[in-house]
């Protein structure tokens, strides 16, 4: 009986080894799903929006569907595009498909191109519409939309550098002749030359973060932010860093900006 149950055993164990290699005859890739599920985003987001930037070419848009036109912006570049289309799902906000394209350029960047037609996209409609990289692609669609949950974003902006002010440090008194080595020079040494104090207190670096978190609110997006226009987006301070919630259309715009162009940078790239 304990025989017989052994052989069964094996002839399983042997069927489903062999079940498991003709998978992998067919689809070779079956077995490598997980780890491409979850590609390096970022680095190809990044690339999609280098690829906007450099890429140069002619198009003629002569009353051609907002679609259609797009659609000739993702087959020149090789970057996905996706429109978020009214009704679709039913109710949502969105783009008429029935807009159409005026536009005529000769060797202007992809990015150029996507940007004007999305501009006559806001102009035919009644909310302003925008494009933003996702994990899937580039999408447009109108702002309301785009600030979706599922499409918010947080990274972190340091900010320890700006405003830094260098301290002024002053030479202690040269001593007399005969007091070089005394012990009144090592206690003025001490006092005026040997202790350095931080730029700033940290109720300061507080106050400054509190005024760069209000100035971004106040002129980047202003219509997003939720302390100041119930909008889904937030800032909070975190040591040295600014903690920014929302969508990548927003933090482009940080990026823009001459708040954070110079001073600061993202310190990790966006987490879902």
């Amino acid at each position: 009986m304990r025989f017989n149950s052994f052989i069964n055993f094996t002839i399983l164990r042997v069927t489903l080894f062999a079940c498991a290699c003709v998978v992998a005859l067919i689809c070779p890739n079956a077995f490598a799903l997980t780890s491409q599920n979850a590609p390096q985003n970022d680095a190809v987001r990044d690339r999609w929006v280098a690829t906007l930037d450099a890429k140069l070419f002619t198009v003629a848009f002569h009353q051609v569907p907002i679609v259609q036109a797009l659609s000739t912006i993702a087959q020149k570049t090789g970057v996905p595009i996706q429109i978020l289309l009214q009704d679709q799902p039913v109710g949502s906000a969105g783009i008429d498909p029935a807009i159409t394209i005026d536009l005529e350029r000769k060797e202007a960047t992809a990015r150029t191109i996507l940007e004007l037609v999305v501009r006559q996209a806001s102009d035919a409609t009644q909310s302003e519409c925008c494009w933003q990289t996702t994990a899937g692609g580039i999408e447009v669609g109108p702002k309301p939309r785009l600030l979706r949950a599922s499409a918010l974003e947080r990274r972190a902006y340091s900010i320890t550098d700006l405003g830094f002010k260098a301290q002024d440090f002053q030479a202690p008194p040269l001593q007399s002749g005969g007091n070089t080595g005394g012990s009144s020079g090592g206690s003025s040494g001490g006092s005026s030359g040997g202790t350095i104090s931080p730029p700033f207190t940290p109720s300061q670096n507080e106050a400054r973060y509190q005024k760069i978190k209000s100035l971004i609110q106040s002129t980047v997006e202003g219509d997003v932010w939720a302390e100041s226009s119930g909008g889904p987006c937030t800032i909070s301070v975190f040591d040295d860093k600014l903690i920014v919630i929302a969508p990548d259309f927003v933090h482009r715009a940080i990026a823009r900006s001459n708040i954070m162009r110079t001073n600061t940078q993202p310190t990790s790239k966006p987490t879902r």
